[in-house]
């Protein structure tokens, strides 16, 4: 049975969720196709042994999940409106940036100090919406990008995974897979998405709950008690990206709610001081080690042959 979330809406073209839009043909499933031959069907087999209790895992089969659990985090809806919404926060600070250069160079000086803070003010209050330099791949490259960085946070020493099984349902399973659980037991997207201490579930069925997490105080043999398949579902509810789903045989959990809106990213507070230094040298994303991969970024960074470029510059 599945119950809707309130406040979804429909997730960002449905199947076409990961396509590349500016490709054709098999170029434009590339990403689909990656996943489903490097991530969803090796995993398979391993997540169903898991689900069976056919023995603990070994090293190969612990990096496939590892493997399909950061995809998992980052294919979400959930994600990439954590990713829409950081950007739309940081845009009129970096417009406004990018106006106090355009006014030195067009008057061929540099700003005083007062100078430069009247710009650059004026310009985060009126600066456009994001949408001015919109990049229709964005997303996906923010993806790729995430999921290599999720996987070292999640492959981390000290980390560990977790199984943790009941004889009855307990869980219901939302239509992200997976929830992120902050320290102090929130579900939010306050940036940092993923810290040292977050603890991610993703139940496998309504009486399997797999756990990555860096604490110790979980014990396998005592099952998945009622406590902590509460918190799992409070994640599940939290994450959703239209329906939580039980079986006909569970009874909806009596003190879990969904949420009304979808989980946002709080605005950060701006704050700006002058100086005259030159800028040091931008920032780079870290190496995709993946080949396959690397060809993908590659993919979604260049424009096609006979196509106009994207208006702005985009975030990468």
């Amino acid at each position: 049975m599945a119950l809707p979330c309130g406040g979804r809406r429909a997730a960002g073209g449905g199947r076409d969720f990961n396509t590349d839009p500016l490709a054709e043909g098999e170029r434009r499933v590339a990403l689909e196709t990656y996943l489903d031959h490097h991530v969803d069907a090796p995993c398979a087999p391993v997540l169903r042994a898991v689900r069976e209790g056919r023995g603990p895992l070994d090293e190969a089969q612990r990096a496939l999940v590892l493997d399909a659990l950061a995809w998992q985090v980052v294919r979400t809806q959930t994600f990439r409106s954590f990713d829409e919404q950081v950007g739309q926060h940081l845009f009129p600070a970096l417009w406004a940036s990018e106006a106090v250069g355009f006014c030195e160079e067009q008057l061929g000086r540099p700003l005083s100090d007062a100078e430069r803070m009247e710009v650059f003010w004026t310009a985060v209050r009126t600066a456009p919406g994001p949408s001015l330099v919109s990049d229709p791949r964005s997303a996906l490259r923010a993806m790729i990008r995430a999921s290599e960085r999720t996987r070292d946070v999640l492959a981390a020493p000290g980390r560990q995974l977790v199984i943790l099984r009941s004889a009855v349902p307990m869980l219901v399973l939302g239509d992200s897979g997976v929830a992120l659980r902050r320290k102090d037991g929130t579900f939010g997207l306050t940036p940092p998405l993923l810290p040292e201490t977050v603890e991610v579930f993703a139940p496998l069925s309504p009486t399997d709950l797999l756990i990555s997490t860096p604490r110790a105080h979980y014990r396998p043999q005592q099952g998945l008690t009622r406590r902590i398949a509460a918190k799992a579902n409070a994640g599940a509810a939290a994450w959703c990206q239209h329906a939580v789903y039980r079986p006909p045989s569970m009874s909806w959990p009596s003190r879990l709610q969904l949420p009304a809106t979808p989980l946002v990213v709080r605005p950060p507070r701006l704050a700006a001081a002058p100086t005259q230094q030159q800028p040091g040298p931008a920032p780079v994303h870290p190496e995709i080690r993946r080949s396959e991969l690397r060809a993908l970024l590659d993919q979604l960074t260049h424009t096609p042959a006979g196509r106009p470029p994207v208006q702005g510059r985009g975030r990468v």
